[in-house]
């Protein structure tokens, strides 16, 4: 199953690809629909690896994420 890393904008989740994908942990840009009409879409990258692994790769190179899941849904 997918998880799934919410991002600030489309070049945050650009960035955030390209970081991870130097790390060898391949990863897709998604959109991702606002919730109940609040704020407008926003972007993720949907990750096939261990979350955990990812979002320390992040966090280590100043990538700051909305949220994490698991699924295709924040």
């Amino acid at each position: 199953m997918d998880k799934l890393v919410k991002l600030a904008s489309v070049t945050e989740a650009m960035r955030a690809r390209d970081i991870l994908k130097k790390r060898g942990i391949d990863s897709k840009i998604a959109r991702i629909p606002s919730q109940n009409g609040r704020g407008s879409c926003g972007y993720g990258l949907n990750i096939k690896t261990e979350l955990s692994k990812a979002t320390e790769i992040l966090s280590e190179s100043g990538i700051k994420f909305d949220g994490q899941a698991l699924g295709d849904s924040l």
